[in-house]
């Protein structure tokens, strides 16, 4: 896979419109449809966490999201009453992740079993009925490692995703229905899958929140993958953005940030962006990939941020051409 990368910006703040020719995806990152949001999903407001970019989102044919929560049925609880960092969206929240525009998400995280089993698997049937592809976790442990898979115009993506811990977990139990970065499972699916793909994505959720810089296993893992054949690495879990760079041909975002997630007690958990893919493939069947970064500013109800000094300032710390190789 040729990879052409380049950081620029439009200058109404948000993602412009451009030729449907080549396959565009947004990457965005950790969405939690709990707490606040779950409340305000309840009262039957599915839009509320996407009213200000919703219309940009549904520009794109493929629009990737880190699902930092469960979406489950605990009788109006959106969050565990003992604890705030144990919460969970409720079942309308696969119906505003598909109205927003989201179509594949990585339900990888530490917080995937934060309800338990039963509500890791109401979640991939809630996103299952919502046709919102899902990758990361599954109902049947032989699938718990399979990538989610998307055919766009003819360009075939898959989509793996794993994570490097869930929370409270005092074994390794929960790689039964939780992918891990097990590089010894992984990465022979990704040659494997290889043949049958154009565009091969990882998603990973790993790293140290709110560390200003990559964690080096972070880095190394997501190197590995590239190499292992990926075409694009995503990360998540630091709750702040990190650079993207190239690496042997492929992408990588260590961490997208936060997204759907309210966070107000640091500057970088606020100020973020979406990674735009457009994938273009030629006559000999090679792929081409350019990238593009879009500043925006998260919380309950994440915002395109418009040119000024803010956007300025994101732009410098994610899309800058800054390499960390």
């Amino acid at each position: 896979m040729e990879m052409r990368g380049q950081g620029t910006t439009n200058p109404e703040g948000g993602p412009e419109g451009e030729s449907q020719t080549p396959v565009r995806m947004l990457c965005l990152g950790d969405v939690n449809l709990g707490r606040h949001v779950g409340q305000v999903l309840l009262r039957g407001d599915t839009l509320y966490p996407w009213r200000y970019i919703a219309d940009s989102l549904h520009q794109y044919d493929i629009v990737f999201a880190n699902l930092e929560s469960n979406l489950s049925d605990q009788g109006g609880l959106t969050e565990d009453p003992r604890s705030n960092t144990v919460f969970t969206g409720p079942p309308s929240g696969a119906a505003s992740l598909e109205r927003g525009g989201i179509t594949v998400v990585s339900t990888a995280n530490n917080h995937a079993l934060d309800f338990g089993l039963r509500a890791l698997q109401q979640t991939c049937a809630l996103l299952d009925q919502a046709h919102v592809a899902h990758a990361g976790s599954a109902r049947d442990s032989s699938e718990v490692y399979a990538p989610a898979l998307l055919s766009v115009r003819g360009l075939r993506v898959a989509l793996f995703a794993s994570t490097e811990f869930i929370n409270g977990a005092r074994d390794a139990a929960w790689q039964k229905v939780v992918a891990s970065p097990d590089t010894g499972r992984l990465f022979p699916l990704i040659r494997k899958t290889r043949d049958s793909a154009d565009v091969i994505i990882v998603s990973i959720h790993g790293g140290v929140e709110y560390d200003p810089a990559p964690a080096p296993g972070l880095l190394r893992f997501a190197r590995e993958a590239v190499d292992a054949g990926a075409d694009v690495v995503l990360g998540h879990h630091p709750h702040v953005p990190y650079a993207v760079f190239a690496w042997h041909g492929g992408i990588i975002a260590p961490s997208l940030g936060n997204c759907v997630f309210e966070q107000p007690f640091k500057y970088w958990t606020q100020r973020s962006f979406a990674l735009s893919l457009e994938f273009r493939k030629n006559g000999d069947g090679k792929v081409s990939t350019t990238y593009r970064c879009y500043p925006l500013h998260a919380g309950y109800q994440p915002r395109f941020l418009a040119p000024g000094p803010e956007f300025d300032a994101v732009m410098k710390r994610v899309c800058s051409g800054t390499s960390t190789e």
